[in-house]
């Protein structure tokens, strides 16, 4: 195997161990969900919970909280 296959084998390796610790980083969806009945009607994932369903995150939510929830 040549020298630029070999990095290459050793970046992808590295890319799949970052993206693996990322995604196991983040909070599980039972307790990133603050509704009181414990169920998420939705799952935020490119946004931000708000209420009962899901915004921007750079906008702000002017919602009681909701079932939604972060994920």
């Amino acid at each position: 195997m040549d020298r630029s296959r070999w990095i290459w084998s050793k970046v992808r390796v590295a890319g799949a161990l970052a993206l693996t610790l990322a995604a196991a980083s983040g909070p599980p969806l039972a307790t990133a969900c603050k509704s009181s009945s414990g169920a998420c009607c939705k799952v935020c994932t490119t946004g931000k919970a708000c209420g009962n369903s899901c915004i921007a995150k750079t906008d702000t939510c002017n919602q009681p909280p909701g079932c939604a929830c972060n994920g």
